[in-house]
């Protein structure tokens, strides 16, 4: 549908990195076809942006778990974590490392994880963090997205660190779980990636850009 010239074109205006500017440029072109999307080019308007603010503009596919005491309580809150495991979890400069794993099976486990990410065993909640750009969390996402691309994400989490197979899963997941009448919504879509406001002004910004590439490089967008 869109030749990689073109999306390379497009992600450098995001101002992802050259190097990953050219390996998401040629995978964004072998997968995204004119049938990927319900709505077609349109749809690319509202999903790049998203996955471009979720991943750090495509350098991270795996949740940084890296939090200070303060952003635990401030991001989690004290239903999932208290104060006490979060000076204990938590980065302290140049004192304490944070304990990645230990924080992902606190924040995503226990009654919580259970009930809201299907997350059941002790483990789970580091087993199954965030992962791909879309940042697909939870043993129930990951069977769940699993299932509609056809590849056993439950088993070989792994998957979603790999770009190609991290951006099926986007597709997936962005395909099931964002309606056609949510399109052009920015601040709606954004509620449903993210579960809230957090980052909506830089993922409006990236929907100009993404439009204007698109725009200049002549690609049709609806």
């Amino acid at each position: 549908m869109i030749p990689s010239e073109k999306w390379l074109g497009v992600l450098r205006a995001l101002g992802v990195k050259p190097a990953t500017a050219a390996t998401w440029a040629q995978i964004l072109s072998e997968e995204i076809k004119a049938s990927t999307f319900s709505k077609g080019p349109r749809e690319v308007v509202d999903f790049l942006p998203e996955i471009v603010h979720e991943s750090a503009k495509l350098e991270r596919l795996e949740e940084n778990l890296n939090y200070t005491p303060q952003a635990l309580l401030s991001t989690f809150g004290l239903r999932r974590i208290t104060g006490e495991q979060a000076l204990r979890m938590g980065r302290i400069d140049n004192k304490q490392v944070a304990d990645q794993q230990e924080i992902a099976n606190t924040v995503y486990g226990g009654e919580w994880g259970r009930q809201h990410l299907g997350n059941i065993l002790p483990n789970d909640g580091w087993t199954y963090r965030g992962r791909g750009p879309i940042q697909i969390t939870g043993r129930d996402n990951y069977r769940r997205v699993g299932d509609l691309m056809g590849q056993n994400l439950v088993g070989i989490p792994d998957l979603l660190s790999q770009p190609r197979f991290a951006l099926e899963a986007a597709i997936a997941w962005w395909e099931d779980r964002i309606p056609d009448a949510m399109l052009g919504e920015t601040t709606s879509i954004r509620k449903r990636v993210n579960g809230g406001a957090l980052g909506l002004d830089e993922v409006r910004a990236y929907t100009r850009i993404v439009r204007e590439a698109f725009q200049k490089l002549g690609i049709d967008h609806g």
